[in-house]
């Protein structure tokens, strides 16, 4: 990655600035924290009230069930700071992002990415816009059992050139997405999405590589040398 796509990558993705982290940022994730345990401890403490427990009872449970949940998340919130910080300290931003410049079109760069989702196995094509951007899902396996989303993204640079974006994290299910965006907050939640350093990393490299070693589209790659041979049948 040069000089010039390390700086965009920042402006694309901030928290590949080692900077984006603060101790005063701690608050945020303390704050969600606390609201979600005394809402996850407020059926059972309505329950122990109605029963006829003694409002010290009631208390000390309450006190004690949030003080918990609190510490967990916030020994949580450590962790996945440290773990950032040293894969920032260690990969850069390659661990977290790719961005590769191809001579080509970009249609002929959107069908070369079409090709290079072929590298990944267990995916699958989750959506995507012409000219704009693919969005692929792997599935998870024995050891990572939640699923990634793979986004590659496109930015037509000239006539005959075009920037890739290719883009990876976690996929996980709706109610973990909300628990995580409402208790971290939107400056933390992009680090948690994106820690699995070395699949997410393979990933990158494995659509990267792909798009390297074809740098120029022809069908000719999918269809094998016949298909001109074939064409050129056809024409006459």
């Amino acid at each position: 990655m040069t000089e010039e796509s390390r700086e965009l990558a920042v402006l694309d993705m901030p928290i590949l600035n080692p900077e984006h982290i603060q101790p005063q940022d701690y608050l945020r994730p303390i704050v969600g924290a606390t609201i979600y345990a005394i809402a996850f401890t407020f059926p059972v403490s309505i329950m122990a009230f109605a029963t006829g427990l003694s409002t010290v009872r009631l208390m000390s449970f309450q006190l004690g069930a949030v003080a918990t949940i609190v510490g967990m998340l916030l020994i949580s919130a450590m962790i996945h700071h440290f773990v950032w910080w040293q894969r920032l300290k260690n990969h850069g931003a390659e661990a977290f992002i790719a961005y590769e410049d191809l001579n080509l079109p970009l249609e002929e760069a959107f069908e070369l990415c079409l090709g290079a989702t072929t590298q990944l196995p267990k995916s699958k094509i989750e959506t995507f816009e012409e000219g704009k951007i693919i969005q692929l899902r792997v599935k998870g396996n024995f050891w990572v059992t939640v699923d990634r989303l793979v986004e590659i993204k496109f930015q037509s640079l000239e006539e005959s050139k075009t920037r890739v974006i290719v883009d990876s994290a976690f996929k996980l299910t709706a109610v973990r997405t909300f628990l995580i965006s409402k208790i971290w907050g939107p400056k933390w939640t992009p680090i948690v999405f994106r820690l699995d350093i070395r699949k997410n990393k393979q990933m990158l490299a494995q659509i990267t590589d792909y798009l390297r070693r074809i740098p120029e589209w022809n069908h000719k790659y999918i269809y094998g040398d016949s298909f001109e041979s074939l064409s050129g049948e056809k024409v006459a």
